[in-house]
């Protein structure tokens, strides 16, 4: 357990998706923070100039995004994110594909904790905040 989710960034090029699970984030707690980001150096920016004070605890990452898609994120969150700012971030990676192929690849990343299939949902979230943050 990681303790009290306080701030999400979604990292995700499309708006819609993006409002949507701003709305189910915000159905399930009003005090947690919805940063978005629409490409993965987006993302990246946030995290690096927030540092630990106002950094995420929970990355949605989507894999197809212009400027840096889900992977590229992963390879420079690995380089440029100090471990002691890491330690307290849970990554979410919302994959393409919903294979037992697919999901191995991404979970042999040290950096992903979770992998969900798009659509997300409020009832997604809530198990997912429940398994990590409380």
């Amino acid at each position: 357990m990681v303790g009290r989710l306080k701030t999400v960034l979604l990292v995700d090029d499309d708006d819609t998706t993006n409002f949507l699970n701003r709305f189910f984030i915000n159905q399930l707690d009003t005090n947690i923070d919805v940063l978005v980001a629409k490409n993965g150096k987006e993302a990246l920016n946030l995290i690096e100039h927030n540092g630990s004070e106002i950094s995420p605890c929970l990355i949605i990452l989507d894999t197809n995004m212009p400027v840096m898609d889900g992977w590229e994120f992963l390879l420079n969150y690995e380089k440029k994110i100090p471990a002691d700012i890491k330690k307290y971030i849970t990554v979410v990676m919302l994959p393409p594909q919903n294979t037992e192929e697919y999901r191995a690849k991404v979970l042999a990343d040290p950096n992903v904790t979770e992998v969900m299939v798009k659509p997300m949902s409020d009832i997604k979230f809530r198990l997912l905040i429940t398994k990590h943050f409380y």
